[in-house]
């Protein structure tokens, strides 16, 4: 994934100033707002919905959606604002990520006027910057190039963070108050650091996790069930091991794995990448099948936002990171309540993508005398490979978002406990306690392996040594390991 740096700021604050300055110094400018206009533009991909939804009165003959009546009703009615939300998140959301995953510049500058309000998934970018400037700024240029009144303005802007909001979320701030060489003067500053941050991140081929309530640390994107653990000056490097004690678990761990194997191959531009992508997309459709997952999500989410809204006020939380993460459920739950029909459907009714998928489950039936339309697809250029792979995979990225948070809150509510598995077996009964997965954190070069197995009453863990024999070797010594039970 490119290293992404997510910009914001208020209404009228000068984003685009600043972007298109990042944009002279070789950044690539993937701006949300820019995409929301593409959608509603005539023949945008969201007007019939749109259209479905609010009636052809809210399409201007031109064809476009009528945006000065539109802002007005959303504005008198937070349903009908919901309902466009719903409707245009999702389609901004897998525009943009095409766009991410498709950029070859040293960074990524992904423009997200609303990233504060709507709680934006901090997997999507590495770093916060806001541009800032005063309020009364803002009211000011937003009339000159627009030629709404000071009181529809400030009515605008009452909708959005207020300015100390953004400021305590930025990592970097540029201060666009001031004459626009100082503007300049900045961005340059911030390209040369987000360059070498780039690179750092490109050499540790891994990028930044979210931390948690209490302010925990942010660990290195590995594939779930083997995670690496973040490596410390004064701490060696450390392999989780994560084993679920439930079949939910289970599905969404391996919905976690293929959305992050689907997210490395659609980065790459390479056709046998795009066609273990599409190997992929069959994986996810067929685990995300099952009947109940959506409503299961929905559930969860609703349930833990519940429990979330409770740390309200509490000294030992961080209500920043307490809003973001509701803001992240808010987000998820409404592009999840936006799905419609049974999950992966729209792919099933895909007669040429089913064909494929029939002769990939013969091994070498993809050939090209087998499949010479797939075989002219992989042909085609890179950048019209991987349009088609995101039109195909954008809708279940609610599935994915939703399995992130419900996951990233499952790790977090572990608390670890340091134990020694006598000449390599540990067993502990479980008395009661309910739990929903197990982690095992191991020193990378223990050369130790858990084999585990649990139920309701008992954990057992036996530690083997790494080796091809067909039989594990059974550890002939004292292990040492960090246990933790999660549970939501």
């Amino acid at each position: 994934m490119p290293y992404v740096i997510g910009l914001t700021g208020g209404i009228g604050s000068g984003k685009s100033t600043v972007a298109a300055a990042f944009a002279r110094h070789g950044a690539v400018i993937v701006d949300t707002d820019v995409i929301a206009h593409e959608l509603t533009a005539p023949g945008g991909a969201a007007l019939d919905q749109v259209r479905r939804a609010f009636g052809h009165d809210y399409i201007l003959p031109t064809g476009a959606l009528d945006r000065a009546r539109m802002r007005e009703r959303v504005f008198r009615e937070p349903d009908a604002k919901r309902r466009l939300e719903a409707i245009l998140h999702p389609l901004i959301r897998a525009e943009a990520d095409r766009r991410v995953l498709a950029a070859r510049g040293p960074y990524v500058l992904l423009v997200v006027p609303l990233l504060v309000e709507s709680g934006a998934l901090r997997e999507r970018y590495q770093r916060v910057l806001v541009v800032d400037c005063d309020e009364s700024q803002q009211v000011e240029r937003v009339q000159s190039r627009s030629g709404l009144n000071p009181d529809e303005i400030r009515r605008i802007m009452a909708t959005q963070a207020s300015r100390t909001e953004r400021l305590a979320r930025a990592d970097d701030v540029v201060d666009n108050g001031g004459p626009g060489n100082a503007i300049e003067t900045r961005v340059e500053q911030l390209h040369a650091s987000y360059l070498k941050l780039a690179e750092a991140a490109f050499t540790r081929a891994g990028g930044l996790g979210n931390a948690g309530l209490h302010g925990g640390q942010s660990r290195e994107e590995v594939p779930p069930h083997t995670e690496r653990a973040p490596a410390r000056a004064d701490a060696p490097s450390l392999i989780v091991y994560e084993y679920p004690l439930s079949e939910r678990v289970r599905t969404l761990l391996r919905l976690e794995n293929l959305f992050e194997r689907m997210g490395h191959f659609l980065g790459r531009s390479d056709s046998v990448e795009h066609h273990i992508a599409l190997l992929t997309l069959f994986e996810i459709m067929e685990v995300a099948s099952r009947a109940d997952l959506k409503s299961d999500l929905l559930q969860e989410l609703e349930r833990q936002k519940q429990v979330l809204l409770s740390f309200r006020n509490n000294p030992e939380i961080s209500e920043n990171v307490l809003n973001r993460v509701l803001g992240d459920i808010e987000q998820a739950s409404s592009s999840l309540f936006a799905m419609t029909g049974r999950i992966g459907q729209y792919l099933r009714e895909h007669e040429w993508l089913m064909s494929i998928k029939q002769r990939t489950g013969i091994p070498g039936g993809a050939c090209e005398f087998d499949l010479p339309s797939y075989h002219y697809w992989r042909h085609r250029s890179s950048e019209a490979r991987l349009a088609d792979l995101m039109t195909w995979i954008a809708p279940l990225f609610p599935i994915r978002d939703g399995t992130a948070i419900v996951l990233r809150l499952l790790r977090e509510g572990g608390k670890p406990s340091r134990h020694v598995a006598k000449l390599g077996t540990f067993s502990q009964m479980l008395g009661g306690k309910v739990s929903q997965m197990v982690r095992i954190r191991l020193g990378e070069d223990s050369q130790y392996i858990p084999e585990i197995s649990a139920n309701k009453y008992a954990l057992n863990i036996r530690f083997t040594t790494f080796g091809l024999d067909p039989r594990p070797k059974p550890a002939e010594s004292d292990v040492e390991f960090e246990l933790s039970f999660c549970n939501l």
